[in-house]
């Protein structure tokens, strides 16, 4: 295989989510509480442990999470 296919080959394989499209993929009602108890500030130290571990196993659900996060930012005082 010439090396700019193989080159091109090794990255897809590293990039398949990022070059095929996002999909912006909600997680389930059981882990949606738990992100939102994290938010805000009531989530135990076990239970934090258990949904990094979900967040880490479930990549796609990273957007949706990361959109959560902004929802809950406060505007900058002027």
């Amino acid at each position: 295989m010439p090396a700019e296919f193989e080159i091109l080959f090794r990255f897809l394989e590293l990039a398949d989510g990022e070059v095929y499209g996002r999909q912006s993929a909600r997680p389930p009602a059981d882990i949606e509480k738990l992100v939102t108890a994290l938010l805000s500030g009531q989530l135990a130290e076990e239970k934090r442990i258990e949904l990094c571990e979900e967040l880490r196993d479930q990549p796609a659900w990273l957007a949706w999470f990361a959109e959560q996060i902004k929802k809950r930012r406060k505007p900058p005082s002027p």
